[in-house]
């Protein structure tokens, strides 16, 4: 797959994905979640496997009850049916397997050069005045400044912990809230000073958020 264009493999992408929705048995259910779990635990793989896991445990539960049929178990007031166990594994199944397949499309291939793709397949769309070309350069914008942007933001939260003697549940998050609103408005006025390599030349998507948070002062 590492050889695929960047095109071919969202093209496999997609078909894999509507693929995805004609899983209905319980087995095929369960192999594809456990393939999927395999995949994710591969070297390189593993960024983000805790709230995957979260995710995909509440789709889960979530499907778990209120389907009637065969009664395997009784939990209080709520029954776990034969339909509902396997509507439960078949929609965790499919997510898992959209999660496992984006994980490996985005390996190998940089995000930005998919955008690019993507960005080609829709701007015919431009005809009817869809604004693709800023959508994508808004993305593409937003890809560059996250790692700035998680980075200032554990800075100020570790200055923010070391400036209080409290350090309770209740008090972090109170302190996250806190420090949402000027980092917000840190990224608006200056998104060149969160770019990881502190690139002096900007984009022209740069320049228009710039200019729009100047126009606006």
């Amino acid at each position: 797959m590492a050889t695929l264009s960047a095109s071919a493999k969202i093209l496999l992408y997609i078909a894999f994905s509507i693929s995805l929705f004609l899983v209905e048995g319980t087995a095929t259910a369960l192999c594809l979640l456990s393939l999927s779990f395999v995949i994710l635990l591969f070297p390189g793989m593993r960024g983000g496997i805790i709230p995957i896991t979260i995710f995909l445990l509440t789709t889960f539960l979530g499907n778990l009850f209120f389907y009637p049929g065969r009664v395997l178990m009784e939990i209080g007031p709520l029954d776990i049916t034969a339909e509902s166990l396997r509507i439960a594994l078949v929609r965790a199944a499919r997510v898992s397997g959209l999660i496992a397949g984006a994980k490996l499309l985005t390996l190998k291939t940089p995000v930005e050069e998919i955008l690019g793709v993507l960005k080609r397949f829709f701007l015919p769309l431009e005809r009817i005045r869809v604004p693709v070309t800023e959508f994508f350069e808004t993305a593409s914008l937003t890809l560059k400044l996250l790692p700035g942007i998680r980075a200032r933001a554990l800075e100020s939260y570790r200055e923010g912990m070391n400036n209080t003697t409290k350090n309770g549940f209740v008090h972090r998050i109170r302190l996250i809230v806190a420090l949402m609103l000027p980092l917000m408005i840190k990224t608006i006025q200056s998104p060149a000073e969160l770019l990881p390599d502190k690139e002096e030349t900007l984009d022209p998507g740069l320049n228009a958020v710039k200019g729009v948070s100047h126009g606006s002062k």
